[in-house]
């Protein structure tokens, strides 16, 4: 049995990606890992997690399994809807964090 790819089948596996693609990047993020420190400890080439990340590469069941093993999540939550948080903002607040403690160190130090 074959499944016809109508409309509503596209944009339901593009929401799939969409939200995976992000709850990838969160979790690893969440872990501290870089993209290639995934990709080493799943043991695939170092662009495979960019390649996914970027929706050019979809993984298989076996790295999906692998990559919630090492982020230390339900593989389930690869495909959730709810956002664990806005990436980018993150990096943002992150970001302006530093700039604020390196201008905090300058001052001290008076470099």
């Amino acid at each position: 049995m074959s499944i016809k790819k109508t409309s509503y089948y596209i944009d339901n596996m593009e929401q799939y990606q969409e939200s995976f693609i992000t709850n990838l990047k969160y979790f690893r993020m969440k872990k501290g890992l870089s993209q290639a420190e995934l990709a080493e400890k799943c043991d695939v080439a170092t662009g495979t997690i960019g390649n996914i990340e970027c929706g050019i590469a979809k993984p298989s069941f076996d790295l999906l399994i692998r990559m919630a093993d090492t982020l230390s999540i339900n593989p389930a939550q690869f495909f959730s809807a709810d956002k664990f948080t806005d990436v980018q903002q993150t990096l943002m607040d992150e970001h302006k964090m530093l700039k604020d403690f390196y201008h905090t160190l300058q001052e001290h130090f008076k470099m």
